[in-house]
C-alpha cells in the first residue's frame, strides 16, 4: 500500500466529528523536532513489505483535524507542556553525548499530566487519514479519549493506562489503532494507540488484561487531577526498551491493526544510499 498524505480539504474532524475545513496536524507537534524531509510509509510496509516512501519536506503531517482542535485546543492550551517535558529530556541526552557523562539510572521530570496527555491524545487522534463524507467511527476507546480531550474538566477513564519510557530514535511513529494478543497465553491487548519520536514513546492501553505485562512504567491515575496541578514522573534512562517496541512483537505474540492508521517517518536517506 502507498501511504497518501494528502486528504481532503474538507471533511469530518478525527477529534470533534464537526464537518468542516480540515487542517494539517504535525505529528508531534513542530516544538518537539525540526520538521525535515522525512520518508513515510505504513508500519506494515515498513516491517515486512518494502516499497517507495512518500517523501515529505515538513515531516510527519496528516491533514485531519479542524483548526478549532488543532490550533485553540492542541496548539495553545496543550502542546507546549508536551514540547516542554521532551525538550528538558532532549537537553539532557544531548548534553550527555556531547560530554560524554555517565547517566543516572532515572530522572525525575515535573509535568503537568492533563494538559501532556491531551497533547498526546490528540496527535494520536489526528493521525488517521479521514473517510470522505463519513464521520470517524464511533467505539468505546477511541470515544473515550474524544471525550477526555474535548472536556478539559474530566478525568481519564478508568480503563485506560498511560505507559511511557525513553525513546532514543529518530524514527517517528504515530498508531491510532494497535492490538496486541499472545499465541502461548490467553491474553490480548484489544484496543491501544501509540506515539513515538525523540526522546519520548507514549503508549496508551484500553482495559489491559493484569496477565498482559507491559515493561514500562505509567502514570499513576492518582496524579490525574486539576487541569494545572503538577506531579513527578520518574523515567528510566539507563534500561531502554527496544527501539520496535511494541509494534514490532516479540516471539510469542502478534499484533493487530489498520493499515491506514499506522504512520512511521523517518529522515530521507542521502541520494545512492544503500543502492
Amino acid at each position: 500500500m502507498r501511504v497518501e498524505f494528502k486528504g481532503e480539504e474538507k471533511g469530518y474532524c478525527n477529534i470533534c466529528k464537526k464537518n468542516s475545513q480540515l487542517t494539517r496536524d504535525h505529528i508531534p507537534p513542530k516544538g518537539c523536532v525540526k520538521a525535515t524531509h522525512v520518508e513515510l510509509m505504513t508500519l506494515k510496509n515498513y516491517a515486512s513489505l518494502p516499497t517507495k516512501a512518500v517523501i515529505s519536506q515538513s515531516g510527519l503531517n496528516i491533514r485531519s483535524i479542524c483548526g478549532d482542535c488543532n490550533n485553540n485546543l492542541l496548539g495553545t492550551k496543550y502542546d507546549p507542556e508536551l514540547i516542554k517535558l521532551t525538550g528538558k529530556v532532549a537537553n539532557i541526552l544531548r548534553v550527555n553525548q556531547e560530554q560524554r557523562l555517565l547517566l543516572p539510572e532515572t530522572i525525575t521530570l515535573t509535568v503537568k499530566p492533563q494538559r501532556l496527555l491531551r497533547s498526546v491524545v490528540g496527535h494520536i487522534l489526528a493521525g488517521y487519514l479521514p473517510i470522505p463524507e463519513t464521520p470517524p467511527i464511533s467505539a468505546p476507546f477511541s470515544d473515550a479519549l474524544r471525550n477526555y480531550f474535548l472536556n478539559q474538566s474530566s478525568t481519564i477513564s478508568d480503563k485506560i493506562e498511560v505507559y511511557y519510557w525513553l525513546y532514543p530514535s529518530n524514527k517517528q511513529i504515530v498508531i491510532n489503532s494497535l492490538g496486541i494478543g499472545s499465541i502461548t497465553e490467553e491474553c490480548l491487548i484489544a484496543s491501544s494507540c501509540l506515539l513515538k519520536f525523540f526522546p519520548l514513546a507514549f503508549w496508551i492501553v484500553w482495559d489491559k488484561p493484569d496477565s498482559f505485562l507491559v515493561n514500562s512504567k505509567k502514570i499513576s491515575k492518582d496524579k490525574f487531577k486539576g487541569l494545572d496541578e503538577s506531579c513527578e514522573l520518574v523515567l528510566e534512562l539507563q534500561n531502554i526498551l527496544p527501539l520496535d517496541y511494541p509494534e514490532i512483537p516479540d516471539e510469542g505474540r502478534f499484533i493487530i491493526g489498520r493499515e491506514d492508521a499506522s504512520f512511521l517517518a523517518q529522515p530521507k536517506k542521502p541520494k545512492g544510499f544503500g543502492s
